[in-house]
């Protein structure tokens, strides 16, 4: 992966706009958090809590397996 270089300064000022508007979404959704929590209840936050789980595992398997690939080449 090759990363670009973001040196002028209109590069900056629009990284630093999306990290504030990612920052201000992300608030957005957690104060609607216990509203939404109430309406889905004991066992739709069960449900959520599962696949999220699931979501997470599968995001550390293909993670452990790019990392297996860079490390033992032979194996890809």
């Amino acid at each position: 992966m090759q990363l670009q270089g973001y040196h002028s300064l209109f590069s900056k000022v629009v990284i630093s706009i999306v990290g504030v508007a990612l920052a201000a979404l992300t608030g957005l959704v957690f104060s609607f958090a216990g509203p939404i929590s109430r309406r889905l209840g004991d066992s739709g936050m069960g449900v959520v809590t599962r696949v999220m789980g699931l979501v997470l595992a599968a995001i550390a398997m293909g993670m452990l397996a790019e990392g297996l690939k860079a490390l033992l080449p032979g194996l890809a």
